[in-house]
C-alpha cells in the first residue's frame, strides 16, 4: 500500500500504478502459462481493462501480447510497438479495412460475428489465404448456475455450440478454404471460479474433437482473479485447471494457451487519489465532498464500498462519513466510510485496487478533464500521463 510521502506531493486528483507489482504480475502469469502448458504460451493484455499507453508498453516489455476489441485499440497497440503478430483482435465491431489488415499481417483474429463470416469467405474466394479463430458460445449459467453477468439471458458474443450454429460456421468457413487455426472461449462471468474454467477448458476440448479441428492456439478469454502479493498461486490454479482438460485433445507443443487478462493484473497495482474539498453536516448526516467522482471508478454505479487508505489530521474517528465526489450529480456518491478518521480539507483519501476500468470509463463532461497518472517505480514517483491530454 501507498504510504503519506507517496502521495502528499502528488497534484490530485490523479491514479497511480506501481509499476514493480504490475511488472511482476504481467510476469507471474506468463510464468505458470509457459510452465503449466508450453514455452510458447502467454498473456494477451486486454486493452480495454486500462488503455493508457504506458501500461501497454510495460505489458510489452514482459513478453505479453495485446488483446484488443476494436479499431481504435488496434491502432492504440501497434503505436505502442506491438507487431501485428503480437495483437489478439476480438469482438463483433471490426471494420472490415482492419480486419482484412490483420488477418494479412499475422494478428490472431477471433470471428465474432455474421459479416466476418462473410468477409473471411470472401477473401479466400479471391484467392488470399486465410487463418482465422472462431469464439464460441457456451450456455454456461445453465452449467454454473449464479455465476454469469448474464443471469438466466444467453451470453450474447460467438457461435452457439448447443444449438449447432458453431458447427455450421466452421463448417462453412471450410467450405470456402478459410483455415479455423484459433479456438476463442471468453465468458465474462462474476464468480471468477474455477470451476468456471474448467467448464469452458473441457467444453473447448470436446470442441476440439466433435469438428475435428487442427488450432494453432486456444485463447480461453478473461476474466480471471489474481494478481499482487496476496493473491500468490492464482495464476498457477487457473492454468492447471485449463490444461487438464485441453491435454485430452491438444498438444502443448503443438497448440499455445493464451489468456486475456485485464483485471487480473492491472486491478491491484492501481490507486485512486484525492484529497478531501470540503465536509460539513446535513440534518444527521455528516456529507464529504472529494476531488474523487464515482463516475471515475465505479462505471456501472454499483459499488457500495472500497478498500481505502486515509490520511487525515484527526485521530478522531466519525461514525459514518458520505464520501461524495466532485460532480454536480446527487448520485455521485462513493460510499459510506464507518469509524474512519474525521476526514476535513486538505486532507487525502486513497482508493486502493483501482488499476482497471476507471481511468477507462473516465467521461470528459463532468467538469474536470481526466485524471493525471503517476508511477512509482523502484526510483520513486514520475508522471506517466498529465491531466490534460486525452486518455488514448
Amino acid at each position: 500500500m501507498l504510504t503519506y510521502d507517496d502521495v502528499n506531493d502528488l497534484k490530485t486528483p490523479c491514479y497511480l500504478f506501481d509499476e514493480v507489482e504490475l511488472r511482476q504480475n504481467f510476469k507471474d502469469f506468463n510464468a505458470a502459462l509457459q510452465e503449466g502448458w508450453s514455452k510458447d504460451s502467454c498473456v494477451a493484455y486486454s486493452v480495454k481493462t486500462t488503455h493508457i499507453p504506458w501500461v501497454l508498453e510495460v505489458s510489452k516489455e514482459c513478453g505479453c501480447m495485446a488483446e484488443v476489441v476494436s479499431d481504435d485499440e488496434y491502432e492504440l497497440a501497434a503505436t505502442c510497438g506491438y507487431a501485428p503478430d503480437e495483437i489478439v483482435f476480438n469482438g463483433p465491431i471490426k471494420g472490415r479495412e482492419f480486419f482484412e489488415y490483420a488477418l494479412a499481417h499475422g494478428s490472431l483474429v477471433n470471428i465474432d460475428s455474421v459479416r466476418e463470416l462473410r468477409w473471411a469467405e470472401e477473401l479466400a474466394q479471391a484467392g488470399k489465404q486465410v487463418k482465422a479463430g472462431i469464439r464460441a458460445n457456451i450456455m454456461l449459467e445453465r452449467l454454473c448456475p449464479g455465476e454469469c453477468l448474464s443471469d438466466e439471458h444467453h451470453g450474447r458474443f460467438g457461435f452457439s455450440y448447443e444449438t449447432g450454429k458453431l458447427a455450421e460456421a466452421v463448417s462453412e468457413l471450410r467450405a470456402h478454404g478459410v483455415m479455423v487455426n484459433g479456438l476463442h472461449m471468453h465468458v465474462t462471468t462474476r464468480s471468477r471460479s474455477l470451476k468456471v474454467y474448467d467448464t469452458l477448458s473441457a467444453h473447448a476440448s470436446k470442441i476440439v474433437d466433435e469438428l475435428g479441428l487442427d488450432l494453432d492456439y486456444v485463447d480461453m478469454g478473461g476474466g480471471f482473479f489474481g494478481g499482487g502479493p496476496k493473491n500468490v498461486g492464482a495464476y498457477e490454479d487457473y492454468v492447471r485447471v485449463i490444461a487438464e482438460n485441453l491435454k485430452r485433445s491438444l498438444d502443448p507443443e503443438k497448440t499455445r494457451l493464451l489468456v486475456e487478462p485485464g483485471g487480473a493484473v492491472v486491478c491491484t497495482p492501481g490507486y485512486y487519489i484525492g484529497r478531501i474539498i470540503d465536509a460539513k453536516d446535513i440534518g444527521d448526516e455528516r456529507y464529504v465532498v472529494s476531488e474523487l467522482s464515482r463516475i471515475n471508478i465505479d462505471h456501472e454505479m454499483k459499488k457500495t464500498a472500497y478498500n481505502t487508505t486515509i490520511f487525515a489530521k484527526s485521530e478522531d474517528a466519525h461514525p459514518a462519513q458520505r464520501l461524495c465526489g466532485y460532480t454536480c450529480m446527487d448520485s455521485d456518491r462513493l460510499c459510506i466510510l464507518e469509524d474512519e478518521p474525521e476526514l476535513a480539507e486538505g486532507d487525502i483519501v486513497v482508493i486502493n485496487y483501482a488499476g482497471a476500468y476507471s481511468s477507462t470509463f473516465t467521461p470528459e463532461m463532468f467538469i474536470q478533464h481526466p485524471p493525471a497518472v503517476y508511477a512509482k517505480g523502484e526510483d520513486g514517483l514520475y508522471c506517466v500521463r498529465e491531466k490534460h491530454q486525452p486518455a488514448i
